[in-house]
């Protein structure tokens, strides 16, 4: 019987090894190829007029902010606009243009068949301001689009100005070639991405909704082509945001009845101390962790370029997943893509040494999985708090995790095959993007919203985001504007093959 068992046993195991080999061996490893822009692509003209667009300090300034920092930036809004108009005539020509909240632009390229669903092109305007105390730091000033060592410098090359003067610079050309596609194509730079959009494409997707326009896709920043940013992986990786985090801050409020110092209760029933213990017991009830969704499917395009042993995880999920969970979870980059995140960002209480406050305040920040919601985050956080004398609401400005767009769709499919052909040797992955961007907005009139640009970045160029010297190279200007041509191409070429 034992010998039978082990017989067995032994079989078993050989079938599992057959399994997972053959599972690997299908999967080809990839190969590194130069990507490069076509010679009609003028990359230096291109990046010229980033430099320009660069020049107006289109910065979002959250509600209350000193109104002549305010008065600067809708000056350069519109300074901004003006500019467009006049660097971009066939573009301004062949579109109708409306303004939502004052400065957010929508043009619209009429197609010429109706019965096709509208594509949305989205980018934004409007930039970050610059960190006090860091304006030294910049190689060159900020906002002076200097053109350099082969970059254009300033803050919005990568967010996001690049992606944008590249979309309009690839409809510009087609214009003049006499291209009009077959579907209508809208393109929206938002002038409040920044701070949520809530003026911007929020209200264009309301105004859209009221007039039955419904999207085929939309397509925004969110994702770019990694160098050298995951372990392991040789080639470059394009990651395509196919869903996005959501997010709630919890107000913990902790009562006691205060009083001198000198006669305290027991630390643990003070305000400060009660406080202290919900946000520990926060901490310790950490939410669920799986390796699904976005993420697994990210982890599945990559297996081709990996080493063997490394691929041979990647394609066997189904019985490696707990691994790879685990070396997920020892970064906070990748532990943020396997579930809802907790982030303590304020703490008040007190105002005096000698007194006891009544009552103390936290405020905690958690990026919802889209496996959870924003109800259930809340039940979590006071079943784990567990304390009658501890208060906890939601602050304003929830905002759920979006729904996962389709990989298997036309919108998907068609950006990946741009990508290959744009940037040959590149991988195309989809993944869960943990902040947040103003494309959820469209998510009433369109199932798909894909979150990508075709900007090169590497590991020092992860700081440049929102950070200082911000820069995007002239040939990579070019390479994303003729993405954008191609885009548009493919795009028409499908839908008069239909």
């Amino acid at each position: 019987m034992l010998k039978r068992i082990l017989i067995g046993g032994g079989a078993l195991l050989l079938l599992l090894a057959a399994v997972v080999m053959g599972r690997t061996l299908m999967i080809p490893a990839a190969s590194l190829a130069e990507a490069g822009a076509p010679a009609s692509i003028d990359a230096e003209g291109a990046a010229g007029r980033l430099a320009q667009a660069i020049r107006f300090p289109t910065i979002s300034h959250q509600r209350g902010a000193d109104p002549a920092d305010i008065a600067r930036s809708n000056a350069a809004f519109e300074g901004f606009r003006d500019w467009m108009e006049v660097t971009y005539p066939a573009f301004t020509d062949a579109t109708s243009r409306e303004i939502f909240g004052g400065h957010t632009l929508l043009y619209r390229w009429e197609g010429e068949d109706g019965a096709l669903e509208p594509v949305l092109l989205m980018s934004h305007i409007d930039v970050v301001p610059i960190a006090p105390g860091t304006e030294d730091q910049w190689e060159h000033p900020p906002f002076s689009g200097v053109i350099a060592d082969g970059y254009v410098w300033g803050r919005g090359t990568i967010d996001n100005k690049g992606s944008l003067i590249a979309m309009v610079e690839a409809a510009e050309l087609l214009v003049k070639r006499g291209f009009r596609p077959q579907r209508t194509i809208y393109f929206a730079f938002g002038h409040d991405e920044e701070i949520g959009g809530g003026e911007g494409n929020k209200a264009i997707a309301a105004a859209l909704m009221e007039r039955g326009v419904r999207l085929a896709w939309v397509k925004d920043e969110g994702g770019m082509i990694g160098h050298g940013l995951l372990p392991g992986v040789s080639v470059p990786v394009a990651t395509i945001g196919v869903a996005e985090k959501g997010s709630i801050s919890l107000d913990i409020i902790a009562y006691s009845k205060g009083g001198h110092s000198s006669m305290p209760s027991p630390a643990a029933q003070t305000a400060i101390g009660r406080l202290a213990r919900a946000v520990e017991r926060i901490g310790d009830a950490p939410f669920e962790s799986r390796v699904d969704g976005a993420t697994r499917g990210m982890i599945e395009s990559l297996a081709p370029a990996v080493p063997f042993l490394q691929r041979m995880v990647y394609a066997n999920l189904w019985l490696f997943e707990p691994v790879v969970r685990g070396v997920m979870e020892r970064h906070p980059t990748s532990a943020a893509q396997l579930q809802t995140t907790i982030a303590p960002t304020i703490i008040e209480g007190g105002n005096k040494e000698n007194v006891l406050p009544p009552e103390a305040r936290a405020v905690v920040n958690f990026r919802i999985h889209p496996r959870d919601t924003a109800a259930g985050v809340l039940e979590h956080v006071r079943k784990a708090v567990d304390d009658p004398e501890v208060k906890i609401e939601p602050l304003d400005g929830v905002r759920e995790a979006s729904s996962v767009s389709n990989i298997e769709g036309e919108g998907y499919r068609l950006i990946t095959r741009v990508i290959g052909e744009n940037f040959p040797g590149t991988i195309s992955a989809p993944y869960l993007v943990v902040g947040g961007t103003d494309s959820r907005h469209y998510l009433p009139i369109t199932d798909n919203v894909f979150r990508f640009i075709p900007i090169h970045m590497g590991p020092d160029d992860m700081a440049r985001f929102h950070g200082t010297n911000e820069r995007v190279s002239v040939a990579n200007m070019g390479e994303a504007v003729a993405f954008y041509v191609r885009l548009l191409e493919m795009l028409d070429e499908d839908d008069r093959a239909r």
